[in-house]
């Protein structure tokens, strides 16, 4: 007999061991100590209410981690990890773990459940379908590994502000994958391209990482996107990636998170560029609310 607690009633540790053996041979190490553990529940803006953990006796065996926010008129959650022990997977644990998310979801008055999965865990994605939850769209990890230079027209202006502040944009998308968010980007930019007649032709959210000397080690970007009335796209995307990767003397990593493969034209303009995949995930939805429309499969 399992029985289900929230985050909340639980000791952090306890929820580190339920991660850590939950994601026990997972795709990639996803082992984390506990001080990682801690800043992720917060960086990813983890619900205690809503995130539950499976345990047979005084044994975490499985565990749910949720997140919660107000998107437009409509509470949208996350799943931000659903992982069983190895020794006590496929005796139903997972399917426990979505049902009784998918009940806190409900009484919380959530709208629409959102996640992502490994497009190849397989078993995953099918125990998402069972329990209602639908493929929405692909999001893939890009990654150039060498450098790569971009032509600045001179005809676009670059403004640089929060993270925060890009969800004020006219052209801001806000149905887009949970750790794409400005809420997920703190401390994270935004490069908003302004046009000639100063509307923005583009933007992109993005952090920089260094390394322990100060040099610059990665650039990640999460939102790119382009206002569709641009006459000459190519040409905006050029002054965009330009000022998001400029040329230095030392290289770095230019990766770009969580991008929607249904934003094809940007999709087509990076991978021309020498972008590529290193991890693809589906995007999928399950609407909570009555009436609630979780959009069509891409």
């Amino acid at each position: 007999m399992y029985q289900i607690k929230c985050l909340s009633e639980c000791t952090l540790n306890q929820a580190l061991e339920a991660w850590n053996k939950g994601f026990e041979g997972y795709f990639f190490d996803a082992t984390m100590d506990v001080d990682r553990f801690a800043a992720r529940l917060g960086q990813e803006n983890i619900s205690a209410s809503l995130s539950i953990i499976a345990f047979e006796g005084e044994v975490p065996v499985g565990l749910l981690l949720s997140g919660y926010k107000k998107v437009g008129e409509e509470l949208v959650a996350w799943n931000g990890g659903t992982g069983v022990s190895a020794s006590h997977r496929r005796k139903g644990i997972g399917k426990l773990l979505v049902e009784k998310a998918c009940e806190l979801y409900k009484e919380k008055g959530i709208h629409t459940s959102t996640l992502e999965a490994i497009s190849k865990n397989d078993q995953a994605i099918a125990l998402y379908e069972s329990k209602g939850y639908k493929v929405v769209d692909h999001v893939v990890h890009l990654s150039l590994e060498t450098s790569q230079e971009f032509n600045d027209s001179l005809e676009f202006y670059p403004v640089y502000t929060s993270a925060h502040d890009a969800q004020f944009l006219s052209i801001y998308r806000h149905d887009t994958p949970w750790q794409s968010q400005w809420w997920c980007m703190k401390d994270g930019l935004t490069l908003q391209l302004l046009g000639a007649e100063g509307e923005t032709a583009a933007y992109a959210m993005f952090k920089r990482q260094y390394s322990p000397d100060g040099t610059l080690k990665a650039i990640v970007v999460t939102h790119c996107f382009i206002n569709e009335e641009q006459k000459d796209p190519e040409k905006v995307l050029e002054a965009l990636f330009f000022h998001l990767f400029p040329t230095t003397v030392a290289p770095f990593q230019c990766t770009i998170a969580f991008f929607q493969t249904s934003n094809k034209l940007v999709y087509n303009y990076l991978t021309n560029k020498g972008f590529l995949m290193k991890v693809e995930q589906v995007w999928m939805k399950k609407a909570i609310a009555t009436g609630v429309d979780i959009g069509h499969s891409r």
